[in-house]
């Protein structure tokens, strides 16, 4: 029974061991910064490609193209 014991403890030890391990690797990768810059550029990109096809998409790029339009008309004196 002791044999048992012991063998079950030795894999329970060594068990707890390597998922500690894992559990410190990863959260050393996850805590990792880099490449974040990147994946912000991509989130900001996203947003406006949003904003961008919904303006197409609605008629509201008529009005923009005119009130626009408008503005460099002033802004050049016509």
């Amino acid at each position: 029974m002791s044999d048992i014991t012991t063998t079950l403890t030795a894999a329970y030890r060594e068990f707890c061991i390597q998922a500690h391990g894992a559990t410190v690797g990863l959260r050393n990768r996850v805590s990792d910064q880099s490449g974040q810059t990147a994946a912000e550029y991509m989130g900001i990109l996203l947003v406006v490609a949003v904003i961008i096809g919904t303006l197409v998409a609605s008629p509201l790029d008529d009005k923009i193209a005119k009130a626009a339009g408008e503005m460099v008309d002033k802004i050049a004196g016509k």
